[in-house]
């Protein structure tokens, strides 16, 4: 047999089905492309030696992976969609004579065809396109932009073996299926008749608690911590009840629907109904998939583009002022350390700087963590017990920052709660620690609690880690009770009492940086000068803005960049789908209109039935943000992110966003599905 025969038909094979083949090679470019970007923007030379330049290696690490998994499933899913439509093509050449090792030979030219174009094209994409991604990736998180060009030779040889070892094991899957099937089999495969689908009350229960279990662990939890934890819990329950939703749940809602005769011998209900229950049996997976990959890229772009957008209200919580200089001390320890001193040093070598201060205001707090034990907050271990943050500062402190005047009685208080506000009257503490007596208490009566949003007082941040609140008390006496009986319930561990120079200073971000490095170096005398202390530190608000943009810039990139992947898939995925039906539904159209029914009045009701499975799984996607939209807000607080109106705000949009892409997606697939089905029905 002449040698050229096999990639002669393997080419003419391509060449025929060209509708199916083409999407599937531009998927191929598409995600070998953005594996190369990743890898390359990795490797990228002359970078500087800072600390946050290596976050980039870290985000496009982390992207590489990804795009590297969804690749192995995705094309893994496209290439059995389009075995399955060959099926018929690869059964007539075994029966004209062709072996099935003939056939696996043809099989294996295509995939080499494949291979070359798709991933040369993707290097080339790649490349092409690496600099832009480079400039914005550099732009979100506020890096140097550096001009020049190169090419990535660990990226095109990391990028060639990644997906030439996916499309072998996608070649060795079809020899696989090839080498099981019977060729008279194959040849009847489209025309075999269709079993009615069965509604499996197991997966319908399984769907249904499922979803229900990852809805409630959303609504119920109102913790940062737990929804770290719990979140791929959540996730997996939703993923799982999806499935179990279009597999089953829905084909179990068609059916009580068939059964209510009056509602189903209609014209318009038969259609639809019928036609609906046979194809969500065909259709129920990839349905599924549009669900979950919408989903994701709904959940991931809105929660990073909130978390970027959001990253000037978290440096202003984080930082509510240009420069602040702590000390952490204790005050029982000799000579006392003496806080006027230290600010005096501090504003003296501002000045010796050259720099003007515009505003400025110290603070005193005291902060430490204790157990919430019901109405009572403890110092004792232990695991089961939900940890709170607290700060202390007085209410003269409070009118000195704020200008509002609190008249507290000593057994007052005055508290501010981030995650949630205690419910009772009174605030009451166990100071026994580990200590079998039940030691000292203090117990606090709430005249007033607020947000802490609503807290005006600057610099007073609570963990994010815990619930926290923020404490005015009467005065010292209070503070000092407060201090030494935290003291002897932790020991060792226990809190020191902090005192801040809080200063706001005319300038640009340089200036701010500059000056923050030129108050840390101070000399040992000037140290000594301020009694007893334990630790010294200087932060500037331009420096943390750094670490912020570079932090919530890269997961803004992260975001949209597979998230443009995750709605490429979904492209494809629909794509696929709106073809298989249209040539599905050529057959059906036929037939009704063999039994009597008018082809307007058919198109009409198939129109319908359409845009219903089609807008399904966008239906579903949004209900699954709803849910979710209070475990993303939880978790956006461990990056210091608290405005929920902006994640609200970011959250619509995207849906908004996406919900015109898949609209457009819809009338272009649509046109598709309307042309097959009418040409061929005509």
């Amino acid at each position: 047999m002449n040698r050229l025969l096999y990639p002669k038909l393997a080419w003419q094979s391509l060449r025929q089905n060209f509708r199916f083949w083409l999407p599937y090679l531009l998927s191929i470019i598409g995600c070998s492309g953005a594996f190369y970007i990743l890898l390359a923007m990795a490797a990228a030379p002359d970078l500087p030696d800072r600390t946050r330049y290596a976050y980039l290696s870290v985000f496009t690490g982390i992207g590489a992976f990804v795009v590297a998994l969804f690749s192995f499933i995705f094309l893994f899913y496209t290439n059995s969609f389009l075995m399955k439509r060959r099926t018929k093509e690869l059964g007539l050449y075994n029966v004209l004579g062709l072996g099935k090792r003939h056939i696996a030979r043809i099989l294996g030219f295509e995939m080499l065809y494949t291979a070359l174009m798709g991933i040369g094209g993707g290097l080339v994409f790649g490349m092409l396109f690496q600099k832009l991604v480079t400039l914005l990736l550099f732009h979100a998180m506020k890096f140097e932009v550096y001009y020049g060009f190169y090419v990535s030779g660990f990226g095109m040889a990391a990028t060639a073996e990644v997906f030439g070892a996916i499309l072998t094991l996608c070649l060795l899957w079809n020899l696989v299926c090839i080498r099981r099937q019977n060729p008279v089999e194959m040849l009847r495969f489209e025309n075999a008749g269709e079993k009615e689908p069965r509604a499996r009350f197991v997966f319908t229960l399984l769907g249904i608690v499922c979803l229900g279990a990852g809805y409630f662990i959303a609504i119920v939890t109102d913790d940062a911590m737990q929804a770290l934890t719990l979140y791929s819990v959540a996730v997996i329950l939703v993923i799982v009840g999806t499935y179990c939703l279009f597999t089953s749940v829905s084909i179990a809602l068609l059916k009580m629907l068939r059964k209510n005769k009056n509602y189903y011998y209609q014209t318009k209900h038969f259609i639809g109904i019928s036609g609906m229950l046979y194809r969500m049996k065909r259709n129920a997976v990839g349905l599924a998939n549009i669900c979950i990959l919408s989903t994701m890229v709904l959940v991931m772009v809105s929660g990073t583009t909130a978390l970027f957008l959001g990253t000037e209200d978290s440096i202003l919580e984080r930082y509510p002022t240009d420069i602040a200089a702590a000390v952490y001390y204790y005050p029982e320890q000799q000579p006392p350390f003496d806080p006027q001193a230290m600010y005096r040093q501090t504003l003296q070598r501002v000045q010796e700087h050259g720099v003007q201060v515009e505003q400025e205001h110290t603070m005193t707090t005291l902060s430490f963590d204790a157990g919430r034990k019901g109405e009572l907050f403890t110092t004792k271990k232990d695991k089961e017990l939900s940890v709170v943050s607290f700060t202390f500062l007085t209410a003269q402190e409070y009118k000195k920052l704020t200008g509002e005047e609190l008249s507290l009685a000593r057994d007052e208080v005055v508290v501010w709660g981030k995650e949630s506000l205690p419910q009772e009257d009174t605030l009451t503490f166990d100071f026994s620690g580990e200590r079998a007596d039940p030691g000292p208490g203090m117990s606090f009566r709430v005249v007033r609690g607020e947000k802490l949003s609503d807290f005006s007082v600057p610099g007073v941040v609570g963990s994010v880690w815990s619930d926290c609140y923020c404490v005015a008390v009467a005065d010292d006496t209070v503070i000092d009770s407060l201090y030494r009986a935290q003291s002897a319930a932790y020991g060792d561990l226990a809190s020191r009492m902090l005192f801040k120079v809080m200063l706001n200073i005319a300038g640009d971000e340089q200036a701010e940086i500059e000056c923050a490095e030129f108050l840390r170096d101070v000399s040992g005398e000037q140290f000594a000068e301020w009694g007893s202390w334990q630790s010294f530190s200087v932060d500037s608000r331009a420096e943390g803005l750094d670490d912020f943009y570079t932090l919530n810039g890269g997961f803004f990139f992260l975001g949209v960049f597979l998230g443009l992947l995750f709605v490429m898939a979904t492209v494809l995925i629909i794509y696929y789908k709106q073809i298989s039906e249209g040539y599905e539904d050529v057959r059906r159209f036929q037939i009704m209109q063999q039994v009597g029914l008018e082809k307007k009045e058919i198109e009409r009701f198939v129109k319908g039935q359409v845009r219903v499975v089609f807008f399904m799984p966008l239906l579903a996607a949004v209900v699954h943000v709803a849910f979710d939209f209070g475990l993303v807000t939880l978790l956006l607080t461990l990056f210091g992110l608290y405005n929920t109106k902006i994640t609200l705000l970011c959250t619509v949009g995207t849906v908004a966003a996406f919900a015109v892409i898949y609209a457009g997606i819809y009338l272009l697939t649509a046109k598709i599905y309307y042309r097959i089905v009418s040409q061929t029905s005509d």
